[in-house]
């Protein structure tokens, strides 16, 4: 058995880490000593090495706690991996709309560098010039964000 901090050390996370998963309900200790001392086992180092694991693979703790209490909702294997599937399933379905949202900047960043590529050969004094009325900016359809912060006269 080993104390809060020790347990702390050897899962790589922080004593107030593993009293926030307790709250979640996520962690418990194995027993409390006679000064009132939470005492953890194998199981527990386990437990935290699973959410770290977890947590590194992007699932977030609600998600991963409702993953540890499913063995308590369910009769059968069968029932279990139902469960799990479900869970799984919103988990890659979060992940596309994070893929989908960051392939969204990624051609806004891309966009924004063929603008400024343009703006190379620019010779205008930066407080003289009046970029949007540039001819490089009027081709433009979509000025991304960061560009019009960047020459907004106004």
């Amino acid at each position: 058995m080993i104390q809060i901090g020790d347990l702390a050390s050897q899962a790589g996370v922080s004593t107030r880490t593993i009293r926030y998963y307790e709250e979640l309900g996520m962690i418990v200790p194995q027993e409390r000593s006679n000064g009132g001392f939470r005492r953890y086992g194998e199981d527990q180092l386990r437990r935290l090495e699973i959410i770290q694991s977890l947590k590194a693979l992007g699932f977030e703790l609600e998600r991963i706690r409702e993953l540890f209490c499913l063995r308590d909702s369910v009769e059968t294997g069968a029932d279990l991996a139902h469960a799990m599937i479900g869970l799984l399933e919103g988990q890659q379905q979060e992940i596309d709309d994070r893929v989908s949202h960051y392939r969204q900047m990624r051609e806004r960043a891309t966009r924004g560098i063929e603008l400024l590529k343009d703006c190379l050969c620019c010779e205008e004094k930066v407080f003289e010039r009046n970029c949007s009325s540039c001819d490089v900016y009027q081709k433009q359809e979509d000025v991304p964000d960061l560009i019009q912060c960047a020459i907004y006269d106004g």
